[in-house]
C-alpha cells in the first residue's frame, strides 16, 4: 500500500516593536514571498491584528511533505529572515503549544446522547405524571431545564471519565 505525505502547516506569531509596524508587514510578505520558491510550497497566509497597543503578525506557510517543510526551516533564506524579524519584533510572553486534536461530531454525539439518555428516562418515568397537564411547549422547557443542567454536569463527564479509563487501559497496537 502506498502512503501519501501529508501537508505541514507551520504558523509563527511576531509582535511589532514601537514604529517598526509597517516594516513587520513588509516582512511578513517577504517570508511568503520566499518560501513559494521552495518546492511543495502550498499557500501562505498572513493575518494582521492591530489594536491600540500591539500590532502583531501571524504568518502561516504550508508544505506539502514534512521533507520539504523541513527543507524551507533548514534553509538559509529562511535564517536571514528570522533573523531580520527578530529586528523588527518584541518577544511574545506565551509559548504556542501544540492543540490536542477535536474529537469527531459523531464521537460527540454518542458522548452527549450516552449522558442524556440515563436522565431523560429517570424524568420520563419518576416525572411524566406531574409535567403531564403542561401544554407540549412549557412542558418541553421544564424538562431541558431539568435535563440540560444535569447532562452537561454530571452525565458526560462520567461518560468521558470512564472513555478515558477504558482508552488507558487499551493496550497499543
Amino acid at each position: 500500500m502506498a502512503t501519501t505525505a501529508l501537508p505541514v502547516t507551520m504558523s509563527a506569531v511576531r509582535r511589532a516593536r514601537v514604529t517598526q509596524e509597517a516594516r513587520l508587514d513588509v516582512w511578513a510578505d517577504q517570508l511568503c514571498t520566499a518560501a513559494a520558491q521552495f518546492p511543495g510550497f502550498v499557500g501562505s497566509d498572513v493575518h494582521r491584528r492591530h489594536t491600540r497597543r500591539t500590532h502583531e503578525v501571524r504568518v502561516t506557510l504550508v508544505f506539502a511533505s514534512a521533507t520539504e517543510a523541513a527543507a524551507w526551516e533548514s534553509s538559509s533564506i529562511r535564517g536571514e529572515l528570522t533573523a531580520a524579524g527578530d529586528a523588527l519584533t518584541e518577544e511574545l510572553s506565551i509559548a504556542l503549544a501544540p492543540q490536542q486534536p477535536v474529537a469527531g461530531r459523531a464521537r460527540t454525539a454518542l458522548v452527549v446522547w450516552t449522558g442524556l439518555v440515563p436522565f431523560a428516562l429517570l424524568l420520563n418515568a419518576l416525572g411524566e405524571h406531574l409535567l403531564e397537564h403542561l401544554p407540549v411547549v412549557p412542558r418541553t422547557m421544564v424538562s431541558t431545564m431539568i435535563l440540560v443542567p444535569l447532562a452537561v454536569y454530571i452525565g458526560i463527564p462520567a461518560v468521558q471519565r470512564s472513555l478515558a479509563r477504558w482508552h488507558a487501559r487499551r493496550p497499543l497496537r
